[in-house]
């Protein structure tokens, strides 16, 4: 990889800071699956991460999960992606950035989809496709401290209408030290495609409730748009976000940016990958200096095999 980013206004780069970097990220996933005599299928997972811009990192447990696939859908069980998260791509732009849309001191959202932390034991469910319906479940466990209560659980609801693909999450994840300041968010939207040419268009909110059963604190609405174009060994995309805190200390904050992408395929395996993403942070919070605006370029190459 080759990033480059430019900071300006709150968070403006120092003299002299280039912030240029080479880096280089490898995954290594090992997999395997067996099929009872029954018919169902149990599976595993593991993925070891190395993430480095000084050559030196040490290698890490990405992600790690089992499952259990049969007539009656997948049970999904680890510290891995949630069913929600495998579920929603067609409702947000998330899913084909690399950096993406974000500035130093934004207090909203770079995307409408909802959170998921892959790092968290969790379990799972998906139903099979009935008529074009397809229900999601999911819980995930934070721990086990006095600090660790924030616990997350969820659904979505998708429709395959076959011109194209509309859903409903929802997930709550509790108050970590159990205030009742809870964080609720929903997302929902469609995707569908014309051709070579694909769209996606998300909603999210993001309500966080007031300790003791207070005023909610928090209300982020989030709208982005993707769209995408593949053309034989080239695939290009778009994707526009805009974000903005309604409630609460920061009623008024604003963000919105721009993320164009464009991926060749040099050989089976080989690709080329560049990305620009522009973005601009607005702090509405009265004498507030937090304003601040970023243009990130990435330039990558990648192997897989």
């Amino acid at each position: 990889d080759y990033v480059t980013t430019s900071n300006s206004g709150a968070s403006a780069d120092a003299t002299n800071e280039s912030n240029n970097t080479f880096g280089s990220d490898g995954l290594i996933s090992f997999s395997g699956e067996t099929t009872s005599d029954a018919g169902l299928t149990f599976g595993a997972k593991v993925t070891v991460q190395t993430n480095s811009t000084s050559g030196n990192a040490a290698a890490a447990i990405e992600d790690q999960g089992a499952y259990i696939s049969g007539d009656f859908g997948y049970i999904q069980l680890g510290q891995t992606d949630g069913i929600v998260d495998m579920m929603d791509n067609h409702m947000h732009s998330g899913n084909v950035q690399e950096t993406g849309n974000g500035t130093a001191n934004s207090t909203v959202n770079s995307s409408s989809a909802i959170s998921d932390s892959e790092g968290a034991a969790k379990i799972g469910y998906r139903s099979p496709n009935i008529s074009g319906f397809q229900l999601g479940l999911m819980a995930t466990d934070a721990g086990a401290g006095a600090a660790e209560n924030n616990d997350q659980s969820g659904f979505i609801i998708n429709y395959d209408m076959g011109v194209a693909k509309i859903g409903y999450a929802q997930t709550k994840t509790s108050n970590a030290s159990n205030t009742g300041a809870d964080v609720t968010q929903t997302n929902y939207g469609l995707g569908t495609s014309f051709g070579d040419v694909g769209i996606n268009v998300g909603f999210g909110t993001d309500k966080t409730g007031g300790a003791s059963g207070a005023a909610e604190t928090s209300k982020i609405d989030t709208r982005d748009v993707e769209v995408t174009y593949s053309m034989d060994a080239v695939s290009l995309y778009l994707t526009n976000v805009n974000s903005e805190e309604k409630t609460g200390d920061n009623a008024g904050d604003k963000m919105s940016g721009t993320t164009y992408g464009l991926s060749y395929t040099i050989a089976p395996g080989v690709s080329a990958f560049i990305e620009h993403a522009n973005t601009d942070y607005t702090d509405a919070t009265t004498g507030g200096t937090n304003s601040d605006s970023r243009d990130n370029t990435q330039v990558s190459l990648s192997v897989s095999f």
